[in-house]
């Protein structure tokens, strides 16, 4: 992980900047667009809560590792992975705040998000180290296969276990937080 260091904080500056890229720009963008990018989703108010928990968790975790693995394409598919959520972060944090506020978006969040938005920028990181080891690959330096193995074991031990942690937290302490304020 030691090694990370320098990919996760191009992800998580990359992360930030759009992430208030998208929040900025949220008046500017139409709702409608907002729907259509959800549309994919199930219902999820009619779901027990193993079942939400297994959809999370399921969601994140594939797709945490698809983009990790598409790092073999020079590191670029999980930096657009990284813009393209922080954006849609900010851009459904300022909807949000808007319908029911900044207390609510934040209670709505900040529980989950402090285990889950690390986890996936560790795995977006480790995405990127691969693309950088392809290139030096490329370059006559070092191995590729190593760092992909170093990504997969980090992925197993570290990073699913904090999307494990992240999708618990969402569907019981999360709605409880925003209980406990008052906002539900």
């Amino acid at each position: 992980m030691r090694g990370l260091r320098g990919p996760f904080a191009v992800c998580s500056l990359l992360f930030i900047f759009s992430l208030a890229s998208g929040f900025y720009l949220g008046e500017r963008m139409p709702g409608e667009v907002l729907e259509e990018l959800l549309k994919p989703f199930p219902e999820l108010k009619g779901m027990s809560l193993p079942s939400i928990f297994l959809f999370i968790l399921a969601n994140n975790a594939l797709k945490s590792l698809v983009w990790m693995v598409l790092g073999i394409l020079f590191g670029i598919p999980p930096l657009i992975f990284t813009a393209f959520n922080g954006f849609f972060l900010g851009w459904f944090s300022y909807s949000i705040s808007r319908e029911r506020g900044m207390l609510f978006t934040l209670a709505a969040l900040v529980p989950h998000g402090v285990v889950e938005i690390p986890a996936i920028l560790l795995s977006m990181a480790a995405g990127l180290g691969i693309g950088y080891q392809l290139i030096n690959r490329l370059r006559g330096r070092g191995g590729l296969g190593a760092e992909i193995k170093g990504a997969l074991k980090l992925f197993m031990r570290r990073i699913v276990p904090l999307l494990i942690l992240a999708a618990l937290v969402e569907v019981i302490v999360t709605p409880w937080v925003v209980y406990l304020i008052g906002l539900a």
